[in-house]
């Protein structure tokens, strides 16, 4: 073998290197399963205690630059829960601490207690409970350098029954 046929080889190999790793990446973090440390899941509790536990059933490390989750009630934002860069192991269950940021802090803590209520159906339907929506993003890069969003947007109702299901990591 020449040794431009060798210089060639060792540059594409550091050319895909990054790239596999960055596309690994937003797989990696497309495949976490969130859900809540509690026995049954709140937004109320999950504002109040601003923890949520995330499930990693992939058998490598996964990391993502940042984590949020907004709700939303007929258009208007009612609150964002955040947590910062973090490093989850292969097969494991962590729990994360959340910031919430509210405009309003006591309307939010209503309409989540009275959504969790409708949702249990422990009160009657008073607030349209499909005017309610979550986005759940992850921020990631690819390379280390550009930004990627993986998002995901769900119903209220919808988020909260992904947030009481087992995750692959508590099957095993």
């Amino acid at each position: 073998m020449n040794k431009y046929s060798l210089i060639t080889a060792v540059a594409i190999i550091v050319i895909i290197i990054p790239v596999l790793y960055g596309v690994w990446s937003i797989f990696s973090v497309e495949q976490l399963q969130l859900g809540t440390p509690n026995i049954e899941f709140s937004y109320f509790d999950m504002a109040s205690y601003e923890t949520i536990q995330i499930c990693n059933p992939m058998p490598f490390f996964v990391s993502f630059n940042g984590f949020s989750i907004a709700t939303y009630y007929v258009q208007d934002l009612k609150g964002i829960f955040e947590a910062g860069p973090t490093t989850i192991d292969p097969n494991t269950i962590e729990v994360l601490e959340l910031n919430f940021y509210s405009e309003n802090f006591a309307e939010s803590q209503y309409l989540f207690m009275h959504m969790d209520g409708q949702f249990d159906g422990e009160v009657p339907v008073r607030l349209d409970p499909s005017s309610m929506i979550v986005v759940t993003t992850f921020d990631t890069k690819i390379i280390g350098v550009i930004p990627y969003q993986s998002t995901i947007t769900q119903s209220g109702f919808d988020f909260s029954k992904m947030m009481n299901e087992k995750s692959s990591c508590e099957n095993d």
